[in-house]
């Protein structure tokens, strides 16, 4: 079809998606394969980093916003001049229109709104020190490691604990965003 692997199933941009489908690629490419299958390792941490990337929002902000900002963007074009007769109409459907190529984008944040409750307290800082910070830019190789580090001393637990804090997370986060494992 041509959609691309920046598009998801029903064709609309997906970034979280996108990232962990580049990172699966790059595995892929350098001939590793993993020791531990986690199938949505790659798409949760992305989620998690997204939603960092995003300032942490509330889903029914986020989805406000993203209102708000169609009906401006309809108005702005409306200025230009289309010929549509029900303008306040018109510019719902194209509200409501945007928010359904966001909606994977609002589950995901959802899940992560719903993960982050469920967390006890380490965990929980478990997985602001290691999955938030610099979320703006990609992931430089054994970085996670590096963080895991600092994190299980400024915890304080061993790595293992972390990095089962962090399998938790992404378990709870899967279930919640309805992927299979």
């Amino acid at each position: 079809m041509g959609m691309g692997i920046k598009r998801n199933g029903s064709g609309y941009y997906d970034p979280t998606a996108y990232k962990a489908f580049k990172s699966v690629l790059r595995d892929e490419r350098r001939g590793r394969e993993k020791l531990k299958k986690d199938h949505i390792r790659d798409y949760a941490t992305e989620a998690f980093r997204y939603y960092s990337f995003l300032g942490k929002p509330h889903k029914e902000d986020l989805e406000k916003k993203y209102y708000q900002e169609a009906l401006e963007e309809y108005q702005r074009r409306q200025e230009r001049g289309s010929g549509i007769s029900k303008p306040t109409e018109a510019a719902i459907m194209y509200a409501e229109g945007i928010l359904r190529q966001k909606q994977a984008e609002l589950w995901d944040i959802l899940a992560v709104e719903k993960t982050m409750a469920q967390l006890h307290v380490w965990e929980r800082k478990a997985v602001e020190m290691v999955y938030f910070p610099h979320a703006q830019r990609d992931m430089k190789k054994g970085e996670i490691s590096e963080r895991v580090q600092s994190a299980s001393v400024l915890i304080p637990v061993d790595e293992r604990s972390v990095y089962r804090y962090l399998k938790k997370a992404r378990s709870i986060f899967a279930y919640e965003r309805g992927l299979r494992k």
